[in-house]
């Protein structure tokens, strides 16, 4: 329903509307439209190309910058029982007395190659001292491969499977594993003294050593 305007204060009402103008021929409409519609398109897939691109789930992550957190004293390390790599068994509780490095790698991790030598000499030097070396598979990682990389490497220390399903099995996920490698220091009582989430130098891991071996 239409609404009149007031009147003007001088009593006359609005001059009336003009009439519609006719609108152009046919053929300029058509003009026009072709002109126009490559415009549209053009502005159609700028605004695509601008969409966020989609979320796609991540594999266990490499970590680009070695981080060492140390830990208060008296925080337990999580238990941990796996079957190895050559069918037998590590407990992390079996190992209470010694100090323990529990080390998070896989067979297709680079900078885990890398750290393995520093690694099997580490224990060679201090297996007096009770050092005990522990691995961890990761759960997206394959026994055959892991198997093949161990022994290329030298990884003569019981490597344990943590069980998926998914990048991350309940071993990495209790120890709140962020990317690989990641190494944790465990000291004799079975307490947490630290963690390197990144590839081990020499410089670190002597220094992480120095805080659970015996004086």
């Amino acid at each position: 329903m239409a609404v009149a305007l007031p009147p003007e204060p001088d009593g006359t009402a609005p001059p009336p509307a003009a009439a519609p103008r006719r609108g152009p021929p046919r053929r300029s409409a058509l003009l026009a439209a072709a002109l126009l519609l490559p415009a549209a398109a053009g502005l159609a897939v700028l605004a695509l190309a601008q969409r966020d691109p989609p979320t796609v789930a991540a594999p266990t992550r490499l970590s680009p910058v070695p981080t060492v957190r140390t830990y208060p004293t008296g925080m337990p390390a999580p238990d941990l029982r796996l079957t190895t790599l050559d069918g037998g068994t590590v407990h992390l509780a079996a190992l209470r007395g010694r100090p323990v490095v529990v080390n998070f790698w896989a067979s297709w991790c680079e900078p885990c190659a890398r750290e393995l030598p520093l690694l099997a000499k580490a224990r060679a030097a201090h297996g007096a001292e009770g050092l005990a070396l522990v691995g961890v598979l990761a759960a997206n990682d394959q026994p055959g491969p892991a198997r093949r990389f161990a022994a290329r490497h030298g990884v003569t220390w019981p490597t344990g499977l943590d069980p998926g399903p998914g990048p991350a099995g309940p071993t990495m996920t209790a120890y709140g594993v962020a990317g690989l490698p990641e190494t944790f220091f465990v000291r004799r009582d079975g307490t947490l003294a630290s963690r390197q989430l990144g590839e081990l130098t020499a410089a670190s891991l002597a220094r992480q050593l120095a805080a659970i071996l015996p004086p």
